[in-house]
């Protein structure tokens, strides 16, 4: 009888081990996104997955001041089961002039805001809201450096406050940052509204390679290394990488997307990325038919990158 105890004992020892291990390893995981139109569509999204086997479970969209997603992209989204990332910038994109900031505050745009509040609630479906990103940068209208990194918090605060009262509980809000902080003193810290105004940390980076008179080539780790231990270290906040991508200028685009994947996979607190795929101030986008494009298929074959669920780990 003892000896029966005694392995009964051990048994239920195994198995709760093995129980805990299976919990850490899910929770160990990266979901995969990308920008791959600036109103992608079903067949966007189709391919995206035939090319690189898994679709892309968030997908990204740039909305400027008094503008809405369109329904066909909310439809076309949702349908195949991805989560829309909204990028919400607080300028007009025609003329990149910035909005007037102080009516923010004053309430005098409350009508609007929350308009896009209830919109993005009647959708009934998790979306994550990127609002007024890179603030640490110089080139935006919004930028701290530019502002004030008192009036960004202001401002943020006030949009998510007005957001919570409409009861936007499936929007998860996105502080998202630019890599390195211009000019230095620009410090994205300083610009940090608070835990209760923020779910996700974002961090946007680029490989300009040879591109600019100003750059150089650059891997994953030299980008986001030093960035996402600085957030570790400060705030309690999984990460994601925002925007990323590199050119083929100047190195090796196949090694670059090979080696970022496994760096990824190395900085545990990142739990979700949002390739840029798309070319623009240089060739961004991966295709299938070049060898960058295939080492990124392969590198997505690994379970660690999921294009499903994992929102609430």
């Amino acid at each position: 009888m003892k000896r029966f105890k005694y392995f009964l004992i051990i048994f239920v020892i195994i198995i709760g081990g093995l129980f805990v291990f299976g919990l850490k390893r899910t929770s160990n995981y990266c979901l995969v996104g990308a920008f791959i139109a600036d109103k992608p569509t079903k067949e966007n999204i189709e391919e995206f997955q035939v090319n690189f086997g898994k679709k892309p479970y968030l997908v990204m969209v740039f909305i400027d001041w008094d503008n809405f997603v369109d329904d066909e992209v909310i439809r076309d989204v949702y349908a195949q089961e991805c989560i829309l990332v909204v990028t919400w910038e607080p300028w007009h994109t025609i003329d990149k002039k910035g909005i007037d900031y102080d009516a923010i505050l004053s309430g005098n745009m409350n009508l609007y805001i929350r308009d896009f509040a209830k919109k993005l609630k009647r959708i009934n479906r998790p979306i994550f809201l990127r609002f007024a990103h890179e603030m640490n940068g110089d080139w935006y209208p919004w930028s701290a450096s530019k502002i004030g990194s008192e009036k960004y918090i202001a401002i943020y605060r006030h949009m998510k406050d007005v957001f919570d009262k409409v009861g936007t509980s499936n929007v998860k809000w996105i502080f998202s940052v630019n890599w390195e902080d211009i000019p230095k003193e620009n410090n994205f810290i300083n610009c940090y509204p608070g835990d209760e105004y923020v779910d996700f940390i974002g961090i946007d980076g680029y490989n300009w390679g040879s591109t600019k008179p100003w750059s150089r080539w650059l891997s994953f780790k030299e980008i986001f290394q030093k960035r996402h231990y600085e957030i570790v270290a400060n705030f309690k906040k999984p990460i994601i990488i925002s925007e990323f991508s590199t050119t083929s200028s100047g190195g090796d685009k196949a090694v670059w997307i090979r080696e970022a994947m496994n760096n990824i996979k190395e900085m545990k607190k990142i739990k979700a990325f949002v390739l840029f795929n798309v070319d623009k101030e240089t060739d961004w986008g991966f295709t299938i038919n070049k060898k960058s494009g295939r080492e990124l298929r392969l590198q997505l074959k690994d379970s660690y990158f999921k294009d499903r669920g994992g929102l609430n780990d």
